[in-house]
Parts: C-alpha cells; sequence; structure tokens
C-alpha cells in the first residue's frame, strides 16, 4: 500500500517522514449519532505505526459530564489497542477510522502534533480562563521537550548542536548496515577515539490518562533497548532514561492516579535496573530535568 510513498521519499528534497494518516473518531451517545475526532494515526512508508490520542477530557466534560468521560476512556482504550496492532478496520460501531490521506514532515511527532493540534478540536483551549484547569491536564511529552531543548539551544547552543536533537537520529546497524530511526533528543558522540556513546530519552509520565503515558514511556524504553542493542556493537556506549511525573500535591492527580503513574514508571525501567551502563532518573520539576540532562550530554 506504501510502495509508492517509498519511492516518493528517495527522490531529491523529499521529506525526512513520508506516510498515511488516518482521524480516529468515536461517537459516545449513539442515540445523538454525534461524532468526534479523537486522534491521529499515522503509518510511515517503513511500516512503523505511531498515533496520538486526546488527552485533555475538560470540553468532553462539559458536553457528557463525568460519566461521559469514562465511557470515552473505554472507547479511547479500544482505539488504542487497534492503533498499537494496525487493525483499524475491525472497530466496533462507536468507533471509526477515517480514510487515509498522505502525510509528510520533518519526524513523526511533528505529522502528529500538526495534525492533532488541526483536526481534534476538543483538545484546544477555548478561553484564556481556561489556563488553570488545562494545567490540570499535566505537561505532555513534546512540550516538555520543547522545555528542555528550548533552555539549552538559548543557553548552551554550542551543547545543543552536539548532542541535543529536536528530531529522530539515524543509526545504521554493523550486522546488516540497515538504517534506522531512533527518537533520541540526546545522543552524543565520542568526543575522542577511546570515549563513550552517550544517548537518552526524554519522557513526561505528568500525564493524566493512562493510555497515553503508558503509551509514551513504553516507547521511550524501547527506543533505548534498541539503540542500546545497536550501539554496544560499534564500542562503549552508555544510555538515561530521565522521565518526569507529577510533583506531590498537583492539582487534578491524586492518590490513585499518582500510583498508577509510579507503577507505569516502574515498568518502563524495569529492563535497565540491572544493567550498569544505564542510568534512569525521575524528576517532578522539568527545570531540575533539564539540569541533570544538561550535565549528562556534555
Amino acid at each position: 500500500m506504501l510502495d509508492s510513498l517509498i519511492t516518493h521519499a528517495d527522490t531529491a528534497g523529499a521529506p525526512n517522514i513520508v506516510g498515511r494518516y488516518r482521524l480516529l473518531r468515536v461517537c459516545p451517545d449513539p442515540v445523538a449519532d454525534e461524532w468526534f475526532n479523537v486522534g491521529i494515526y499515522f503509518e510511515a512508508a517503513d511500516g512503523s505505526r505511531h498515533y496520538r490520542l486526546l488527552e485533555n477530557m475538560e470540553a468532553f466534560k462539559c458536553l457528557y459530564g463525568a460519566h461521559g468521560v469514562g465511557n470515552l476512556n473505554n472507547l479511547l482504550s479500544v482505539v488504542a489497542d487497534a492503533a498499537e496492532a494496525g487493525s483499524l478496520n475491525e472497530l466496533g460501531p462507536h468507533i471509526r477510522a477515517g480514510q487515509e490521506r498522505y502525510a509528510a514532515g520533518s519526524s513523526t511527532d511533528e505529522i502528529l502534533s500538526q495534525m492533532f493540534d488541526t483536526f481534534v478540536t476538543l483538545s484546544r483551549r477555548q478561553t484564556e480562563e481556561a489556563e488553570p484547569k488545562e494545567r490540570t491536564e499535566g505537561l505532555n511529552t513534546i512540550d516538555l521537550r520543547k522545555i528542555v531543548l528550548g533552555e539549552v539551544k538559548s543557553k548552551y547552543r554550542g551543547l545543543y548542536n552536539r548532542s541535543f536533537h529536536d528530531k529522530p537520529i539515524s543509526l545504521a546497524d554493523p550486522v546488516n548496515d540497515e538504517k534506522r530511526e531512533y527518537d533520541l533528543p540526546i545522543f552524543r558522540q565520542p568526543k575522542l577515539g577511546n570515549d563513550t556513546t552517550r544517548f537518552a530519552s526524554i519522557i513526561s509520565a505528568f500525564v493524566k490518562t493512562d493510555i497515553n503515558r503508558a503509551y509514551h514511556l513504553d516507547r521511550g524504553a524501547l527506543t533505548l533497548l534498541n539503540a542500546r542493542d545497536v550501539l554496544k556493537q560499534k564500542g562503549r556506549s552508555e544510555g538515561a532514561f530521565f522521565i518526569l511525573r507529577p510533583h506531590e500535591g498537583a492539582p487534578g492527580f491524586d492518590e490513585q492516579i499518582m500510583r498508577k503513574i509510579d507503577d507505569d514508571i516502574d515498568t518502563a525501567i524495569f529492563h535497565f535496573r540491572h544493567d550498569k551502563h544505564f542510568h534512569f532518573e525521575v524528576f517532578d520539576d522539568p527545570k531540575m530535568l533539564t539540569e541533570y540532562a544538561i550535565d549528562y550530554a556534555s
């Protein structure tokens, strides 16, 4: 299905990533027959699958109340499972995936972000007065990385150019020389011939929706594991996993949600616990995370 896109991607001046996106829609009330865009699914030309789902439930809560939010979370869980498996043509009567449409950009995150902001209107803030409520939804990974990389770029331009990346990096497998992209916002080549390659992921668990939080944590962990397997064949390397969690008493994040967040973090870092070449740090302040990231990448 995507063969023509692969050919398209090989032409001069083509964008880094090409593929097809689909709108993900749900109908929480069959009687009213109202359909809402709740996410974006994107399949790249290489067959990799990516998606982003609605996290901020405030607008939906205004329409259907707290009970409606519970129903929506159930529907989102079904959508997430289908997106992971790529089985979007086998959804239930209350869920639809739109027609495939061409999309291109410098990274999958950029494509998802642009499409999401355009089509998932339930996620938009309606007024400036809504700002405090928005903050109760947390800080997603995309926005966290903008904060970290923006701080580094403004104060340490040389370090930013050497070690920080706002787009996926490309690594070649030493066995078959196959190149793949890795979403690593920190990647520092050895300074000297016998130095160590450093790489890291930055992920936010400061997210209230279980599905989105678990997806980004699992994706970050899998990327680190795959990068580790490639880099260890090339020489010395060490990796890090920087995770943001809500601070104690964060508005909208009660004790039950905090316990679930910590469980999700424990699951994500399980594979690194006994790896002496891996570090994982959990922060409740983006500024502190940024400081550690700068120190690690220097």
